[in-house]
């Protein structure tokens, strides 16, 4: 066989990639630049997914539209002869029947499991036996944190060989500013100090015990002027109204609705604190994006904000505790020492938090799991031509 080995064949499922500012949308649009800055050529990327999208990414690799119906999206993915199918998330409707390529999967978190009082008797059914299944017809996975990765081990009895812990990034909009470039305060009609949160409102991220936290850090030491700045969208909730209203706080309750990367991360700048008292997290990127804009964190050790936080926040181990998270608040408001030191701890953590270290385990666990593959191509290029 003469002339140059092919690369292998990757099929990427990039559904998310079509909405690529949400949450899970933004993790995968960040690995996926930097698996392609770093390729080098490895691999052939073919992105796969359900209707045009204007996300920039697919003009850099090839592109497959496929059908809803994951028995015909099968089909169409066996057809295209991909030596490997990175599956994300999985699903119901994933492709994975009838798929003879490698198969891995990224997997984030079980928060459906860890919180079920919040999710339907379907949505539970999934999560507790189809995914665990199709985990464990993955050559690899990649999760984002050590608690995620013990928990499919234990819970869903996937191998623990198998399973790759790759920390989430931090994009450069994260980053200390001075007063003069961080204006979104200003902007946003704020004249005093302020706490900052930020999250798509649900019962997940603890929004009563927030509430409940803040007035009681207001009324501490004789009162004080903070105001609660809570970025993101459904904070707008009736219910957010009545509550603070309730608490005493609603002249303090600040919501801008969606908020960009680069007005969050003025605001970090800007805030006495950032308060992220969740009640389970796959790996929590607020508090990290705090670390690096300098900006003091308070937190809950919720599954895996604490392995993800170290030494460098306020860890309350009780995230329904609005007394201690008060406390926590008070603390960094009234001890400028803590919480200098609590930055420091926090600029010596950002390391850790790195897409190309992400992108390259990645492109590593493709290797691994297509190392059958890789080994037979290699084989066929050394392969004599047979005589004629």
């Amino acid at each position: 066989m003469n002339g140059k080995a092919r690369k292998p064949r990757i099929a990427v499922l990039t559904k998310q990639l079509d909405a690529w500012r949400s949450g899970s949308g933004h993790h995968m649009a960040q690995m996926m630049l930097h698996v392609l800055e770093r390729n080098h050529d490895r691999f052939e990327f073919t992105f796969v997914h359900y209707k045009p999208s204007d996300n920039p990414i697919y003009g850099r690799v090839k592109e497959l539209l496929i059908p809803r119906n994951p028995a015909v999206s099968s089909r169409a993915i066996e057809r295209g002869g991909f030596d490997l199918v990175h599956y994300s998330p999985l699903t119901f409707y994933a492709p994975i029947w009838g798929v003879r390529a490698r198969k891995v999967a990224t997997m984030h978190g079980a928060e459906q499991l860890l919180l079920p009082r919040f999710h339907g008797p379907i949505e539970l059914a999934h999560e507790a036996f189809l995914v665990p299944a199709y985990g464990r017809l993955m050559d690899g996975v990649l999760t984002v944190s050590q608690a995620s990765k013990r928990f499919f081990v234990d819970r869903f009895r996937m191998r623990p060989e198998r399973v790759v812990v790759a920390y989430n990034g931090l994009g450069p909009a994260y980053r200390e500013m001075d007063a003069a470039e961080a204006d979104a305060p200003e902007r946003f009609g704020l004249r005093g100090p302020f706490v900052y949160h930020v999250s798509r409102f649900s019962e997940r991220k603890n929004p009563w015990t927030l509430l409940e936290a803040f007035s009681r850090f207001v009324r501490s030491g004789g009162g004080r002027p903070h105001s609660l700045v809570c970025g993101g969208s459904g904070w707008d909730d009736p219910r957010v109204a009545r509550a603070a209203a309730r608490l005493g706080i609603a002249d303090r309750l600040v919501l801008p609705g969606f908020i960009s990367e680069e007005d969050s991360a003025q605001l970090m700048n800007r805030a006495e604190m950032l308060v992220f008292p969740s009640l389970a997290e796959g790996f929590g990127m607020p508090p990290t994006e705090a670390m690096a804009c300098a900006c003091p964190v308070v937190c809950t050790a919720a599954f895996a904000v604490k392995e993800v936080v170290g030494d460098a926040a306020l860890v309350i181990e009780d995230a329904l505790d609005s007394g201690s998270i008060a406390a926590a608040m008070s603390r960094i408001a009234d001890e400028p020492g803590l919480a200098e030191e609590l930055k420091k701890r926090g600029r010596a953590r950002l390391p850790l938090y790195s897409w190309e270290k992400a992108a390259d385990a990645l492109l590593d666990l493709y290797e691994r799991a297509l190392s059958p593959t890789i080994s037979a191509i290699a084989a066929s290029k050394r392969s004599p031509r047979p005589a004629t």
